[in-house]
Parts: structure tokens; sequence; C-alpha cells
């Protein structure tokens, strides 16, 4: 069969409609990627009909970069802060932060400080963000260990109170007046 076209490179029409996507997405790759062809195939064809190379969009990468990273780490992007809260809350905010996203989210960890407690917020995040599979599966083994481990404790302590409570009952009265007089 051998080599054959591209349909953008054949198609004028397919090539414009290709150029519109290039352009509402800010880049040539994502269209060829969402179209299933090349990024080259894509260009070629632009230059074939003569439509030139579309105009970059920042904001259109930058919003498919968020949708990609939440999709990856399986959380929302942190959402902007309210204007309104910025401004009334100037002295409390973070001064170092480079964006308006990294403000957010800088300001949403330290209300999970606040609320939450600093050891309770670094055990959830080794769970949630562990750089390999088995950092994080081993977090969650030793949260489900700690847990059963509270567990016992609780059932020991109330074991150790009903017997302590026992023990009282049996002494003499004349002994448990001591023992009260002796506090």
């Amino acid at each position: 069969m051998g080599w054959q076209p591209s349909r953008f490179l054949a198609d004028r029409g397919e090539a414009e409609s290709a150029f519109r996507l290039a352009e509402r997405l800010g880049s040539i790759n994502a269209a060829a990627q969402q179209l299933a062809t090349s990024w080259p195939s894509l260009r070629k064809a632009f230059t074939r009909h003569g439509l030139g190379m579309p105009t970059r969009n920042p904001q259109a990468v930058r919003e498919r970069a968020a949708e990609a990273a939440r999709q990856r780490s399986g959380q929302p992007a942190a959402p902007g802060l309210d204007p309104v809260f910025v401004a009334l809350n100037r002295g409390e905010l973070p001064l170092r932060a480079r964006s308006s996203g990294e403000l957010a989210e800088r300001v949403r960890r330290a209300e999970d400080y606040a609320v939450l407690g600093a050891r309770v917020v670094v055990e959830l995040h080794s769970e949630s963000h562990a750089a390999r599979p088995s950092a994080r599966a081993w977090a969650i083994t030793r949260r489900a260990q700690r847990s059963q481990h509270r567990h016992q404790d609780r059932e020991q302590r109330g074991e150790r109170h009903r017997t302590g409570q026992v023990e009282r009952t049996r002494r003499p009265r004349a002994e448990r007046e001591m023992v009260a007089d002796a506090r």
C-alpha cells in the first residue's frame, strides 16, 4: 500500500478544522493528540494549505496542565482564593506565593495544620502524596496497625479500670476509709 498522506494534508476543510482546534487548545501537540495524528503531520498540512501556525493560548495551556495534574494526583487542583478574602486578610497571607494557585494551596495547608494538627497532616500527606506506590502502601498499612493497637489499648484500659473497681470494693471498709483519708 505504501505511504498515504494524512487526511489533513489532502483535505483543506479537515486542515482548517484542525487549525481552529489547535488555536482553541493553544497547542499543535494537544490538537494532534485529540485528532489521533502527529504534530509534524498537522504542521505540514497547515503549511501546504497556507494557514500559517496557530497562535499560542497560554490560558488554555495552563488549564490543560492543571487538569492533567488533577487527573494524575486524583485530587482537584486548588481553586483560587476569593479576591475579597485576599483583600481582607493581607497581613495573614503568605508573602512568597508565586501565583494565585500557590497562594490558595498555602492557605488551605495552613488551615489543615490549624484544624487537624501537624501529626495528622503529615500522616495524611505521607499516605496521599508518596512518591512510590510502595511508600504509600507502607503508610496505609502503618495506619491500620496503629488503629488496631489503639483499639487494643482502649479495651485493656477498660479492663484495667473494671479490675481496679472490683479490687477497691473487695477491701474491708476500714482499709478503704484509710486509703480515702490518705488522699
